[in-house]
């Protein structure tokens, strides 16, 4: 399948993608840190996993990470 995308016609100009900004990767970046954050701190017992999960859905809303979703 690769191998087939590789030999299509390729012009910058023609398509329609946006650049991400550096604020976008920054709330990437700050939510995935949070995220590990909070994985340490329920293997270490520190929070519950309904603990863990609010806060991450707190996480989802204030970062607002463009992959998470498509990530997890």
């Amino acid at each position: 399948m690769i191998e087939a995308a590789n030999h299509l016609p390729y012009n910058p100009q023609e398509t329609n993608y946006t650049k991400i900004t550096q604020e976008e990767i920054q709330r990437e970046v700050d939510y995935w840190r949070a995220y590990k954050i909070l994985q340490k701190m329920l293997k270490a017992g520190l929070i519950s996993e309904a603990e863990f999960h609010k806060i991450d859905k707190l996480n989802l809303k204030t970062f607002s990470p463009m992959y998470a979703q498509l990530m997890a």
